[in-house]
């Protein structure tokens, strides 16, 4: 290979080269404005004016409202005085046909009896 076509193509790779970082400051810039707009998004919808989150205690069936903190991972019920897992994560932990798995914290299941 000629000293010629070595320094062509070394040109050419330069010229790829500045061409990719261009290309990647570009996509960085646009996921950082996509990071603000998602940023946000969660401030709207969980920031703005406080946002209430309706519990029903599973273990006596009081109703009571407490302000989404999706850092707290269990709550008391102020009734019964209960510990209740709380599961930001939007899955349900119910079976194909939508009755309760029996595997929630202190649940013994809650499929109805057979004999009834």
């Amino acid at each position: 290979m000629s000293e010629q076509n070595l320094s062509k193509q070394m040109e050419n790779l330069l010229k790829e080269m500045k061409e990719i970082k261009e290309n990647q400051k570009i996509m960085n810039d646009k996921m950082e404005r996509m990071q603000k707009i998602v940023n946000n998004i969660e401030n709207d919808i969980y920031a703005g004016q406080g946002f209430d989150f309706e519990i029903v205690c599973p273990y006596c069936e009081y109703e009571f409202v407490i302000d989404a903190d999706e850092s707290k991972k269990e709550i008391e019920c102020p009734e019964c005085k209960n510990i209740i897992e709380l599961d930001w994560s939007g899955d349900f932990d119910e079976n194909e046909n939508g009755s309760c798995s029996g595997h929630c914290h202190g649940c013994s299941g809650c499929e109805e009896d057979d004999d009834m």
